[in-house]
């Protein structure tokens, strides 16, 4: 598979975005949240994913420099719409809005909605790390993608969440999870490799399991909630606290991306030194812990995704050669030159 430096991409990234109308901003902005989560190692949320922004935005479904609008501002909370325009930037905007707000009274919570989508949650619920903040960020995306727990039919959204816990010395703990089995881009990545998707990720409308995510784009077929009744209860919670604030809930959002970004000082309840450290000697005995057999060790949540950012940092950050392909394409349907922009 074709490897690229961080460098490379965040160039060509930027260039194929600032040739469709985005502003230098927001080019930017969204250029380093997608190679970041490249880098991370998360592929199904990173570069693989410019070519259908690209996409959305000449068939006029992302409209870069759309504004914002704010709908309700308290001290602590707000609700914005953000229309058509990039959920990126938007969302950026949203958690530095929220961290604002945690500042003054301790915590601050933000709510978006609109079209557009916002990639990788880890990205937002990081940014309130450096400030010694718990970052909180919760998606529903209006899909309408995701069988309940016991039915076979559409009703509900794929809904991702990510939180985020400062450290003192320790890499950041971080989870960043998909409600259902798998994501729908892990699953699109997945069958970019040949790999099929088992028995109980996927699921007809008549009990049969499916295999293939085209059924999903189809509608064929439905994305089910990971580990039975426990991610049916997290996929229904962040619906209805994404939702209820915003559009509505289930069929209601359809169509819309729906975010809430939280943001908590620690400050607000104990010394944020002492906080950090505490959550440090948490990563430590979690590490310490004797490997169970077909296990090398034992990792903290987060760390795959610190080493992986690491290693590419060295070797280069790997693009599936299928998504590499329509990039390319992509770029050169706007006249780029693609090996001009990647020579170093």
């Amino acid at each position: 598979m074709p490897t690229f430096s961080k460098n490379q991409l965040t160039r060509l990234s930027i260039e194929i975005f600032k040739t469709v109308g985005a502003s230098q901003e927001e080019a930017i902005t969204v250029t380093d949240i997608l190679v970041d989560t490249s880098l991370h190692g998360i592929d199904s949320h990173g570069v693989r994913a410019i070519p259908g922004y690209i996409k959305e935005i000449q068939e006029g479904r992302l409209k870069p420099g759309d504004a914002i609008t704010v709908l309700r501002e308290s001290p602590t909370t707000a609700m914005w719409n953000v229309h058509d325009g990039f959920g990126f930037v938007a969302a950026k905007k949203a958690m530095e809005a929220a961290i604002e707000k945690a500042e003054n009274q301790k915590i601050g919570s933000v709510g978006i909605t609109g079209t557009g989508h916002i990639g990788a949650l880890y990205y937002y619920s990081l940014m309130a790390t450096r400030k010694d903040m718990i970052g909180i960020t919760l998606c529903s995306d209006g899909s309408n993608q995701v069988a309940p727990y016991g039915g076979t039919k559409r009703a509900l959204s794929i809904n991702p969440f990510a939180v985020a816990i400062p450290t003192e010395k320790e890499n950041v703990i971080f989870l960043d999870a998909s409600t259902t089995t798998a994501a729908y881009g892990h699953m699109k990545v997945m069958q970019a490799r040949n790999q099929e998707i088992p028995d109980g990720w996927l699921i007809r409308e008549d009990g049969t399991w499916a295999h293939n995510i085209s059924e999903v784009d189809e509608g064929k077929a439905a994305m089910v909630p990971f580990d039975a009744h426990k991610g049916y209860g997290l996929v229904v919670l962040i619906e209805a606290l994404c939702g209820g604030i915003s559009v509505g809930c289930g069929a209601e959002m359809k169509g819309y991306q729906n975010h809430l970004f939280t943001a908590i000082d620690v400050e607000g309840y104990c010394p944020a030194e002492l906080f950090k450290s505490r959550v440090d000697s948490l990563a430590r005995q979690l590490r310490s812990s004797p490997a169970r057999p077909g296990f090398k060790e034992v990792l903290v949540p987060g760390e795959p995704e610190h080493r992986t950012a690491e290693n590419r940092m060295k070797e280069g950050i790997i693009v599936d050669e299928l998504f590499w392909k329509d990039m390319v394409e992509t770029a050169q349907s706007l006249q780029l030159d693609v090996n001009s922009i990647l020579k170093d």
